[in-house]
């Protein structure tokens, strides 16, 4: 960024994933002042290939569905389910115009997608740069200091992952609903050979479950979860996947977006659709509150309730999945008595704007959340 450009923005967002992205993209096409904080010079190789069928509609929303079409992403209807030496197949549903159809998509490849989109949009992306510490004015974030510099801004964006950034600079109160989870993931080489059925496989196993699935012609992901304790020794590849949600995750100057808001572990399947539908909601909040169109505090507590019903909708999808292992989680009445107090005790009550036709449908999500 040269020193004639402006340091002064409506919305900085930190991380360049799915969820920074489409925050930059969706406040840019708004006509927003939007900067990307981003660490790395390229995509990194990360987990999340498997996207569920509502992705399309969003990648429509966003302007990349001519992109991703060239990528060439695999497509498959559902997937399958081992339990017991028992294989079946789960498709994800069909409307009126066929069956639901999600993707496998290498990750550093869709991210590098959304990214150049952003800046197609007329996002800034300041990269490499680390985001060093939030700026205060009277107790609201009013920029960011960064290894490229300070820049200004009416908004902060945290799309920066798990790592849960401004929520630990800020302080902000996290709950966390499930025992100790991590997950353990990697890439390993297959048949050159695709098949028509070679879909994406979950397996119940020894007291977890695995994942694997093709990302291109010979390379297949995996993916695994013990429900109970950590793995063994300290793998490369792992990730804490404990389900958590940061209350409230919005504030005085700024949203937490994707993971930064809450995390849930794999089998939810919603992780890259849930950064990008609340990347594109918080620009949409973002745009309100510049506007004057709605008070902020009515468009922050808005998007936590929004943000809120999902994890919910989620961790209660995960719960009844998991009552079905034998043995049991000891920590499953824990997690159904922490959605219950946060379905009965919401940081906020308003909604934002209509969720693209088709989506909520596809996530089981209660219609009053979008």
């Amino acid at each position: 960024m040269g020193n004639g450009e402006s340091r002064s923005f409506d919305a900085i967002v930190i991380g360049g994933g799915p969820a920074g992205a489409a925050t930059a993209i969706s406040c840019a096409r708004r006509g927003l002042r939007a900067l990307v904080v981003e660490a790395g010079m390229a995509p990194r190789r990360r987990p999340g290939e498997t996207l569920h069928p509502g992705v399309e509609v969003i990648f429509e929303s966003l302007g990349v569905n001519p992109r991703i079409r060239q990528a060439g992403f695999a497509r498959h209807a559902g997937h399958e389910i081992s339990r017991k030496g028992v294989v079946s197949f789960v498709p994800y549903g069909a409307d009126e115009r066929g069956p639901w159809r999600g993707f496998q998509a290498l990750r550093e490849q869709l991210d590098g997608i959304l990214i150049e989109r952003a800046i197609e949009a007329g996002a800034r992306v300041l990269r490499p740069a680390r985001a060093l510490d939030p700026l205060l004015d009277r107790g609201r974030v009013s920029g960011l200091r960064t290894t490229g510099g300070e820049f200004a801004s009416a908004f902060v964006v945290d799309a920066s992952g798990s790592s849960h950034w401004l929520q630990r600079r800020l302080g902000i109160p996290i709950l966390e609903a499930s025992g100790p989870l991590t997950a353990r993931y990697g890439w390993r080489a297959a048949e050159a050979t695709l098949h028509e059925n070679d879909v994406p496989r979950f397996s119940f196993e020894n007291g977890g479950w695995s994942w694997r699935a093709r990302v291109g012609p010979t390379v297949e992901a995996w993916l695994s979860l013990r429900l109970e304790g950590r793995p063994d020794g300290t793998p490369e590849n792992a990730r804490d996947v404990t389900w958590r949600i940061t209350r409230p995750c919005a504030g005085d100057g700024y949203f937490l977006a994707g993971d930064a808001a809450f995390v849930l572990d794999p089998a939810s399947s919603h992780g890259v659709l849930k950064a990008l539908m609340s990347g594109m909601l918080v620009a949409s909040a973002i745009a309100k509150c510049k506007a004057g169109s709605a008070r902020e505090r009515d468009v922050r507590a808005g998007y936590c309730a929004w943000m809120e019903r999902w994890f919910c909708a989620d961790a209660r999808a995960l719960i009844e999945l998991y009552s079905e292992v034998d043995p049991m989680p000891s920590w499953l009445d824990s997690a159904r008595e922490a959605v219950r107090y946060i379905s009965s005790r919401p940081s906020g009550v308003n909604g934002l704007q209509k969720t693209p036709a088709g989506v909520l449908s596809h996530l089981g999500i209660p219609p009053e959340a979008g």
